[in-house]
């Protein structure tokens, strides 16, 4: 029988729920471009609400929606799209902006009746307000306003999902379902890779953010010097995209495998985690692979510091690199395919776009040429015209350079700072003496090195999906960080490494 307390939580939670959820509906029936769209909208929010009530706990619901489906491009745009790379495109609502706003009214309603002494704002998010407000400026001043707002707006949305998760996450449990949404979505994408690898063809969901067949065949043709090969991409528009997301969710199974929390989830979690290695094979992306062995050596590192995991986390290590070693083997022709018979195109082309990012950047080096438009400006810098790039201006694929372009060595040193200022925060937390959070914390710190390490090859922190995992994983640091500040001393640090 449904208890008193929860009966009168569950009558508090219909109207923001109705609401969210109806104001969805509506605005994807009205908007939708054909019948089945319209259908599929209305199932959606139709599931989506017996889901949210039949759970019993819709604030739950909303966590793991908006963790699973972070991942997706779903979307609807608003007034001019701007057909470029680099940066936002338009205005747009996401599949996962109503999970956010059921999760930020239930955040509002707790500090409006007094269960929460106050709304945590971590520091670093002052620092992210620095370079949107470098934004704001270039919508006031620069010539580039409705491509600089495109992106000013993104960051005002990322802004909300960083405070809003690192608030939400305030408990052991409640972060262990966090990280099960982000793996439920990972093993869901993972899956749809294998499929798409399986068949050698996409599957028909560009809406959801398929990667479309022309350049699917664009890739195969371009990637191998002697030979045509099929990379999958998942749900996340690009074979290399696909890649990092993997390579940063991937230690987060890992490292959840480790904790004692029965056979069926940590099932799940293994099943993630191997779907997911086979899934990162397939990308063929060499920059993914390269981040995700930097996140495995930080989070092996930092695994064995902790003495309730330490055990543990030697003999799953012992069994991940027999494992790894064996889906390597499987999977050798390929690999060594991809890492030695690549054609240089690739690589030649990233060095000039990179000498091209130079040679605008040192013209204006200190504030730069304004957020979001950077292919925009570097026409003129370009050492080969326009059209030998079929039209498509180029941006440049580091995203350290792309940061200096667009907002000079004063941005891109805030960005480095924002960076620094998360990682530190989860160097110290490394004393944390829960498992669950300490465990969150090592795959989120993975993940960070990873991020860097692909910036130096790719500009995927400019990009939706990618972009959200990063503030999710951020968000995931400084809820431990204040969790931690909350117990007694004396807990703090018993449990990690003597």
């Amino acid at each position: 029988m449904m208890s008193p307390s929860l009966s009168r939580h569950l009558r508090e939670s219909a109207v923001p729920l109705l609401i969210v959820f109806g104001f969805a509906a509506l605005l994807l029936m009205v908007l939708a471009t054909g019948s089945i769209r319209a259908l599929a909208s209305v199932l959606f929010v139709a599931i989506g609400i017996v889901v949210a009530f039949g759970s019993g706990n819709p604030r739950l619901f909303a966590l793991w929606g908006l963790m699973i489906t972070i991942s997706l491009n779903l979307s609807k745009h608003f007034g001019p799209i701007v057909n470029k790379g680099g940066g936002e495109t338009s205005f747009r609502v996401e599949v996962s902006d109503p999970f956010l706003l059921v999760l930020a009214f239930f955040l509002l309603r707790d500090l409006w009746s007094f269960r929460l002494p106050g709304l945590r704002i971590p520091r670093v998010t002052y620092l992210w307000l620095a370079i949107m407000g470098m934004g704001i400026a270039t919508i006031v001043a620069g010539p580039w306003r409705t491509t600089a707002a495109h992106e000013v707006v993104r960051m005002i949305k990322m802004t909300l999902l960083f405070i809003v998760v690192t608030n939400e996450l305030r408990t052991p449990g409640r972060m262990l379902h966090c990280i099960g949404g982000l793996v439920a979505g990972m093993l869901g994408q993972s899956v749809i890779g294998i499929l798409q690898y399986a068949r050698g063809a996409n599957l028909g969901l560009e809406i959801l953010g398929e990667t479309s067949a022309k350049t699917i065949e664009v890739l195969a043709q371009t990637s191998l010097r002697s030979e045509k090969v099929w990379r999958v991409s998942g749900l996340l528009l690009h074979p290399n995209l696909f890649g990092i997301y993997l390579a940063t969710l991937i230690p987060a199974a890992a490292a959840a495998f480790l904790l004692r929390i029965g056979g069926p989830a940590r099932a799940f979690f293994l099943a993630a985690a191997g779907a997911g290695t086979v899934a990162l094979i397939f990308t063929f992306s060499r920059s993914s692979w390269a981040s995700f062995a930097a996140a495995g050596i930080v989070l092996a590192a930092v695994m064995v510091r902790h003495g309730g995991l330490r055990n543990r986390s030697m003999k799953a290590g012992l069994v991940a690199a027999v494992t790894v070693v064996l889906i390597g083997a499987a999977f050798s022709g390929q690999i060594a395919t991809r890492l030695f018979e690549s054609r240089e195109d690739a690589t030649l082309g990233r060095a000039q776009f990179e000498k091209d990012a130079m040679r605008m950047i040192w013209v204006k080096p200190w504030l730069g040429w304004g957020v979001n438009s950077y292919v925009h400006e570097v026409v003129p810098y370009l050492e080969h015209p326009v059209k030998a790039y079929s039209g498509w201006v180029p941006p440049v694929h580091n995203i350290y350079l792309l940061w200096w372009a667009e907002t000079g060595i004063v941005g891109l040193a805030i960005h480095l700072w924002l960076w620094g200022g998360l990682a530190w925060v989860a160097v110290q937390n490394l004393r944390v003496r829960d498992e669950v959070m300490y465990v969150a914390n090592a795959a989120a710190l993975a993940a960070l090195v990873a991020f860097a390490v692909d910036g130096f090859l790719s500009f995927s922190l400019r990009i939706n999906q990618p972009q959200r995992v990063f503030w999710v994983l951020g968000a995931m640091i400084m809820a431990v960080r204040y969790w931690r500040l909350r117990q007694p001393p004396a807990s703090r640090t018993a449990g990690v490494a003597e």
